[in-house]
C-alpha cells in the first residue's frame, strides 16, 4: 500500500474511533440522565406510584410520625375542603411523642414533617376500611413527586410495618422494607433496640 493509502487508513481509523467515543459518551450520559430523574422523581424500585384514583389533600399539621391533619384540595373528595381531619398512615406505626417522648419519636415526627412540610400537598388513597376506632381517616400517602410516604417512613426505620386487617394492600412491602432496616440497623432499629 502507498504512503497516501496508508494515510487513508489512519484517518478513517481515527475518525471512527473519535465516533464509537462518543457514542459510548452520549449513552452513557442518557442512562445518568435516566437514573437521576428516576431518583428526581421521588420513585423507588418496586414501589408503587399514586394509583390513578388517588386524591389530593393539603397538609395541615403533622401530629407526630405517623398522623397529619390535612383536607380536601378537590371537591367531593376524601377529605372534606372547609376543615382538616386526623390522618393516620395505614401500614406504619411510629414511637410516640405524647404523653411522652418515646426513643425514636421525634426522629419519626420530623422525617413526616421532611416528607410533607405543613402547607405540602399529598396523594392520597384508601384502603377497604376508610376509618378506625378514634375516627381518623386511614390513607396511604404520596408526595406530589411520587414518594410513597408510608413505606418511606418503614424503609427508613422511622417506624415499623404494621399490618390491620382488612387493610392490608401493601403488607408485604411494608414487611420487606421493615426487614432491610431492622437488617442495616437503621433508625429505630439501631439505636431503640
Amino acid at each position: 500500500m502507498s504512503p497516501l493509502g496508508r494515510r487513508r487508513v489512519r484517518r478513517w481509523v481515527l475518525l471512527a474511533s473519535f465516533l464509537a467515543g462518543a457514542l459510548v459518551i452520549v449513552v452513557l450520559l442518557v442512562l445518568f440522565a435516566t437514573v437521576g430523574a428516576e431518583r428526581s422523581s421521588g420513585q423507588v424500585a418496586g414501589v408503587p406510584s399514586p394509583p390513578a384514583d388517588a386524591e389530593r389533600v393539603e397538609i395541615a399539621s403533622i401530629t407526630d410520625g405517623d398522623t397529619v391533619r390535612a383536607f380536601g384540595v378537590d371537591d367531593g373528595g376524601l377529605l372534606p375542603r372547609d376543615r382538616d381531619v386526623p390522618v393516620r398512615l395505614i401500614g406504619v406505626d411510629t414511637p410516640e411523642v405524647r404523653p411522652s417522648v418515646e426513643c425514636g419519636g421525634a426522629e419519626a415526627t420530623r422525617a413526616l414533617e421532611d416528607l410533607l412540610p405543613v402547607g405540602s400537598r399529598a396523594w392520597v388513597s384508601v384502603d377497604v376500611e376508610p376509618r378506625d376506632r378514634y375516627d381518623r381517616v386511614l390513607l396511604y400517602l404520596w408526595t406530589e413527586d411520587g414518594t410513597f410516604v408510608n413505606h418511606a417512613l418503614v424503609a427508613s426505620g422511622a417506624g415499623v410495618a404494621l399490618e390491620v386487617e382488612p387493610n392490608s394492600r401493601y403488607a408485604d412491602l411494608f414487611a420487606s422494607a421493615e426487614a432491610s432496616a431492622r437488617d442495616a440497623d437503621a433508625g429505630v432499629w439501631g439505636s431503640c433496640r
